[in-house]
């Protein structure tokens, strides 16, 4: 998930001041993690933050059959090399390190080290 906010005139961060360090440090991990989309529309700069709210269980289920549907929607092999396949699965184990991260920012960051060592031997 992500959050959108408007930018004026440069990269600004959505939230609320005086949030909790904890907050504030598991957003930069989110933002290492998943880094903020930019884009110009209308003469406006956008920027889209990782989401930091908490994944509930129906949130998991969703993510689950967003994937099944798009994996038949882009007509990914079901064996064999296929990279329709590996960019989907990829998105969607980043989604759930963003999850994961903001329970147990360690427990993330674990994942996002297993994550980047399994692309480097692939």
């Amino acid at each position: 998930g992500r959050e959108i906010s408007a930018a004026s005139g440069g990269k600004t961060k959505s939230g609320t001041a005086g949030g909790s360090a904890t907050a504030t440090s598991t957003e930069d991990i989110l933002n290492s993690i998943l880094p903020p989309r930019e884009w110009t529309e209308d003469g406006q700069l956008w920027v889209q933050y990782v989401s930091s709210v908490p994944a509930t269980r129906h949130d998991v289920v969703n993510l689950q059959e967003e994937l099944d549907k798009k994996l038949l929607q882009r007509k990914a092999r079901e064996t064999g090399i296929c990279p329709i396949r590996e960019e989907l699965y990829a998105q969607c184990f980043d989604e759930l390190i963003r999850q994961i991260t903001i329970n147990c920012a360690e427990r993330g960051l674990l994942l996002l080290r297993i994550r980047d060592e399994i692309r480097m031997t692939v």
